[in-house]
């Protein structure tokens, strides 16, 4: 399970952002976004153990559209040689950056040293398609 922090106050603009970020800085409410996408659990914690007063945070996650597109990358790789060396139409590959939602969830935590959290299932964690191949031959038992 992934364990992310709840926000106290959703950002109010989130659909307008672009309008006011400048980097990481929000011009309409004159402060520092921090961004904890690339923080691990731990890090996340001593973040806010190192903040004092309200502070503004956002988390990024990947869409469920690169999800999709890495489950089936996986599978294509496990494809055997003989049906990887047909013919076929080319598939349309993800791009190689991180596809991420336009600005995750942003917004405000209060009192940031007892922040809570919501866990929620990982990327890790979600299923890959199963996938069956013609050429397989039924296991035996």
């Amino acid at each position: 399970m992934a364990r992310y922090p709840v926000l106290d106050s959703p950002c109010p603009i989130k659909n307008s952002l672009h309008r006011v970020m400048r980097g990481d800085f929000c011009t309409n409410c004159n402060r520092q976004v921090h961004d904890l996408t690339a923080m691990n659990e731990n890090e996340r914690d001593a973040f806010f153990d190192s903040c004092s007063g309200e502070i503004c945070i956002q988390i990024k996650r990947p869409t469920a559209a690169k999800a999709i597109a890495a489950s089936l990358a996986a599978a294509s790789l496990a494809m055997p040689m003989a049906a990887a060396a047909q013919e076929a139409p080319p598939v349309a590959q993800a791009p190689a950056e991180e596809n991420y939602d336009d600005y995750g969830e942003i917004g405000g935590i209060k009192d940031p040293k007892n922040v809570t959290y919501k866990e929620e299932k990982s990327d890790k964690e979600m299923s890959v398609l199963p996938v069956e191949y013609e050429d397989e031959e039924p296991a035996a038992g």
